[in-house]
């Protein structure tokens, strides 16, 4: 008899929620010991008196799940006869606070190994803010401490973060007859605000000094290239920026619905020298359900300006960014322009699974899916003195088998063609280009 009540209340649950607009009575928030209610709240489209679209429902879990502070987020309501319901949101939350290893490679490339560890707390205070230290060696080693407050002066909607670390970078420049390495010193703090639930404007300022070690060993091969702007090998430079976010997506990494436009840019002034440059950009995303899958978009584009543009200011595919079908190949410039088209039809749609047995709760509700995604890659590197109508872009096309993994994690194998008539078959270790 018990169970039967139980099917039948479920069977009730889902005959009202087939129905299209009520009135929300209420709000109870379950699940949430850490948390605090109101950081779960803000992420919703609707509130206490508003009125929830039922076609919302998955849209606004997406939204909490999309914090990173939960494994799984259902919402469901119960509804009086006066048209009026109860909404309840119910979270899984993860593991907040642990030491943590680090092992990776940087560039999506699995010969670039580092390594270390860290500790972080994920939802100091229960508000979502992120204390955050860590170190690693291997392949241009750092240690970084960082502090993240999304949510300042409750209603105000500010937000701020504070970062310093120092990092070995390996330059990426193919411009030098050697490789050499640059050595990274910088402090930073981000204050904006959030307008509403898609809307977000900050403003940077920061530190940096960049110093040039082994300069001997590497020449250029362009006697107009030089590693730093200051004659001196070491650039110390004040930064100021701004920037506009606006996304609708459902979740950041791999979204199933939405919309992104980000628009930033930061002007650069030596403080060693008299010089300064500026850079920056716009990047759009666009993600729209379409017959059985889903079509997934992305465009970008960022520019520099100045009389000399560092070598480490400069932007590559073949590192971070990719165009597949030249998968391994660097292209360099100080400006870079891309495009991506994907179709992306899941093959094992994305599920939560229980973990039984997990030696801690917060790890035991893991999410899995596989996708099958055909695209198409467009995308060139160009320097200021380069006439950009007149250069040769480099396409690919082909297919990728996407594994959406527990924790974010992505993974992707696929095959593609590009226009110079070069065939591979790549292995991404982020697949997607969220």
């Amino acid at each position: 008899m018990r169970s039967l009540s139980l099917i039948l209340f479920f069977l009730g649950v889902c005959l009202l929620q087939g129905q299209d607009k009520f009135y929300v009575k209420k709000i109870v928030f379950v699940g949430n010991e850490k948390t605090k209610s109101e950081i779960i709240a803000r992420e919703l489209t609707f509130s206490a008196g508003s009125v929830l679209d039922t076609s919302l429902i998955s849209y606004n879990e997406n939204r909490v799940y999309g914090t990173g502070l939960f494994n799984k987020v259902k919402i469901w309501f119960e509804k009086d006869s006066d048209n009026t319901a109860i909404v309840y949101v119910w979270v899984n939350e993860r593991w907040y606070i642990w030491p943590f290893p680090i092992l990776g490679w940087k560039d999506r490339d699995i010969k670039k190994l580092y390594y270390g560890a860290g500790l972080i707390h994920t939802n100091f205070r229960g508000r979502n803010e992120k204390l955050i230290f860590s170190f690693a060696l291997g392949y241009d080693p750092w240690i970084e401490v960082e502090y993240q407050n999304p949510w300042v002066l409750g209603s105000k909607n500010l937000f701020y973060s504070f970062e310093a670390f120092y990092q070995r970078v390996k330059n990426r420049s193919r411009l030098f007859s050697a490789s050499f390495y640059e050595e990274h010193t910088a402090i930073n703090f981000t204050l904006g605000k959030r307008l509403g639930l898609y809307k977000k404007f900050w403003t940077t300022s920061a530190f940096r000094k960049i110093s040039i070690a082994n300069a001997e060993t590497s020449q250029p091969i362009d006697l107009g290239v030089e590693k730093t702007i200051s004659p001196s090998g070491k650039d110390e430079i004040f930064m100021f920026g701004f920037g506009f976010r606006y996304d609708t997506r459902d979740i950041p990494i791999y979204p199933n619905q939405g919309f992104l436009f980000s628009i930033f840019y930061r002007y650069n002034q030596l403080l060693n020298f008299n010089a300064s440059f500026l850079q920056g950009g716009v990047e759009v995303q666009m993600f729209k359900k379409f017959a059985l899958g889903l079509i997934a978009g992305r465009l970008f584009i960022l520019n520099s300006f100045g009389r000399k543009i560092p070598v480490y200011s400069h932007y590559y595919f073949g590192y971070d960014e990719r165009i597949r079908g030249y998968f391994n190949d660097v292209f360099e410039g100080e400006n870079i322009f891309a495009g991506t088209l994907e179709y992306r039809i899941p093959v094992i749609k994305q599920r939560f699974f229980k973990w039984e047995k997990a030696p801690i709760e917060e790890f035991s509700i893991l999410k899995f899916g596989v996708d099958f995604a055909i695209f198409g890659d467009i995308g060139r590197t160009w320097f200021n003195g380069e006439n950009v109508l007149k250069i040769d872009y480099l396409r690919g096309y082909g297919v990728e088998l996407n594994f959406i993994l527990p924790y974010d994690l992505l993974f992707g194998v696929g095959y593609a063609l590009n226009n110079a008539g070069g065939k591979q078959i790549f292995v991404d270790f982020r697949a997607g280009f969220e």
